[in-house]
């Protein structure tokens, strides 16, 4: 079968549909089964060239999968939260602390089975991959004599070795994008630990993470622009978003966003005399530079239709907001929630005009960057 998703991207290109009707007449084929891709390209993971499930293609201009399909969802999903938590507290305080998380991930199974299986609940999928992940960590945490906090990046080379190889059977059997995302994402964590084990070697450092931060912040940013890329393979496979494809990068580009901010963050203010970031007393020039950055991120937001590098820096921003507004001899006292203000002003500026943006910003790129982009709805 041909790639429908970039075959209705060249029609568009051609003026024969609109980007409009291209991304409707997408998700309207998505809805009746039609995949957006062959399926040989990807003889690992197939199925994600399958559509998503109905109830995870939004009809509004989102690119979150949709979770809820009623209070019938919500209502099981507290009742996994609850049980689940509860289920681990009584393990643990009637059996011994190492049982608590094997219990809990025996009854996370069952679970799946019942909730992933047979019904196909989207919410109380994610909440057990999620347990289903603690779970696991947990036990490695209980069986390992170096953990990570710590300082032993040892610790952390076997929690993460131990993490993606347990989510294989879990994906295969599940098939939830979210565990896909959790698997990827732990094999880069993984990567970040055995690259801080072998410079601890070289380094002859006891303990890393406090010894050599520097080196640690440019691996940390080193891997997270790497779990940025693989979120973006993931994307420009999918532009049309019909596929299971774009779960899986929208999970990893919320782990990503943050991860990419923050390590900058503390690259640019690591040798500020002030104490960073957050934790000194910022002035007017870090407000600007964290402006910057904010900005930066939320343009790679625009552009690649992806919110999470928006809601990423909110906090920053009101940050810098209320720092900038201190500079300008504004009494806080009595406007504290000023920068509550405007950070809400920006964000629905930035929600109600998101695809005019995406227009302006996209159509200034070249002609093949935004052939492969999402359409601009």
């Amino acid at each position: 079968m041909a790639d429908l998703a970039r075959a209705l991207q060249d029609a568009a290109d051609e003026g024969i549909l609109t980007s409009e009707q291209s991304g409707a007449l997408a998700r309207f084929l998505a809805d009746r089964g039609f995949p957006a891709k062959a399926a040989h390209p990807d003889a690992i993971f197939p199925d994600l060239d399958g559509p998503q499930e109905p109830d995870s293609n939004p009809l509004e201009d989102s690119e979150a999968p949709r979770f809820v399909r009623g209070f019938h969802d919500i209502l099981i999903t507290i009742g996994v939260i609850a049980a689940m938590s509860g289920l681990w507290g009584l393990a643990s305080q009637v059996l011994g602390e190492i049982t608590g998380p094997v219990v809990t991930l025996v009854a996370i199974l069952v679970l799946a089975e019942i909730l992933v299986l047979r019904q196909r609940l989207a919410l109380p999928a994610f909440v057990l991959s999620i347990y289903y992940c603690v779970c696991v960590s947990g036990i490695a945490m209980q069986l390992i004599d170096d953990p990570v906090s710590n300082g032993g990046a040892r610790g952390g080379v076997i929690v993460f070795l131990i993490l993606p190889l347990s989510l294989i059977p879990y994906y295969w059997r599940y098939r939830v994008p979210a565990a896909l995302a959790a698997m990827i994402a732990s094999v880069a964590f993984l990567a970040f630990f055995l690259s801080a084990a072998l410079l601890q070697s070289i380094m002859g450092q006891e303990n890393i993470f406090q010894n050599a931060p520097l080196e640690l912040l440019l691996l940390a940013f080193a891997f997270a622009v790497a779990v940025f890329a693989v979120s973006m393979h993931f994307d420009l496979r999918d532009p049309a978003r019909v596929t299971r494809r774009s779960d899986v990068a929208f999970w990893l580009h919320l782990i990503a966003a943050p991860a990419m901010l923050y390590s900058v963050f503390a690259l640019v203010f690591y040798n500020d005399s002030s104490g960073g970031w957050f934790q000194g007393e910022n002035g007017f020039g870090q407000a600007i530079i964290a402006l910057v950055v904010v900005a930066i991120m939320m343009v790679i937001g625009i552009i690649i239709d992806r919110r999470a590098f928006v809601t990423s820096g909110l906090i920053s921003l009101g940050i810098a907001i209320g720092v900038i507004a201190k500079e300008a001899n504004l009494d806080l006292s009595q406007l504290a929630a000023l920068p509550v203000f405007m950070v809400g002003l920006i964000v629905l500026i930035l929600g109600v005009g998101w695809q005019r943006l995406r227009g302006i910003i996209v159509s200034a790129l070249p002609q093949a960057l935004q052939r492969r982009l999402p359409p601009i709805r």
